[in-house]
């Protein structure tokens, strides 16, 4: 556990320099955010250790252009460690680390949320069929793929990372079979 920042930067690729830009409103650590229509939503994070009990709910929408934060309807519940992507203009939030209904504790989710920028408002979709945290994501053709992760959480001592590959059709609400394992387990990447 420690002190997570609160200091945003832009890199320029063109001109190789960093800005600092408005820093977050509330200092959290693993976050999840993705991109919807130039803007960066930023989704829910530890506030000091990476425990059920210690994530938040906030979800953030940022504009780049603006420099400028709008809390949007918070998630359904705290998470931390999760990922989110972005498919057809909504985001999609999946996995993590949660709290128990009676916000003490931790256990890791499978649990799958979409939230919609253009309603402001989220909806429950089929949870991830091998619950973890840490994973990579990205989406291809329409589909969001999750890689690796962990079963467990380091946090808590039963953590281990995982090969297992699984794809989520948004449009059909279906999670496919699983896809050809990772060479080696692995956790806390980006894909």
């Amino acid at each position: 556990s420690g002190s997570p920042t609160d200091i945003v930067e832009e890199y320029d690729p063109a001109t190789d320099k960093w800005t600092k830009k408005k820093i977050l409103p509330l200092k959290v650590h693993h976050q999840a955010q993705t991109v919807v229509n130039n803007k960066i939503y930023i989704l829910g994070g530890c506030k000091r250790g990476i425990f059920g009990d210690d994530a938040v709910d906030n979800n953030w929408e940022y504009d780049p252009a603006t420099d400028t934060y709008k809390a949007m309807a918070p998630i359904p519940g705290p998470r931390c460690s999760a990922v989110a992507e972005a498919v057809n203009g909504k985001v999609y939030l999946i996995g993590g680390i949660e709290p128990f209904e009676n916000g003490k504790g931790t256990r890791i989710t499978g649990k799958n949320q979409v939230f919609d920028p253009a309603t402001n408002t989220w909806a429950t979709k089929s949870p991830m069929p091998t619950t973890r945290n840490h994973a990579f994501v990205g989406a291809v053709n329409g589909k969001i793929y999750l890689i690796g992760g962990r079963l467990g959480s380091m946090a808590i001592g039963s953590g281990s990372p995982t090969d297992i590959v699984e794809e989520y059709d948004p449009a059909t609400d279906k999670w496919g079979w699983l896809k050809a394992r990772m060479p080696t387990p692995r956790d806390s990447g980006v894909a």
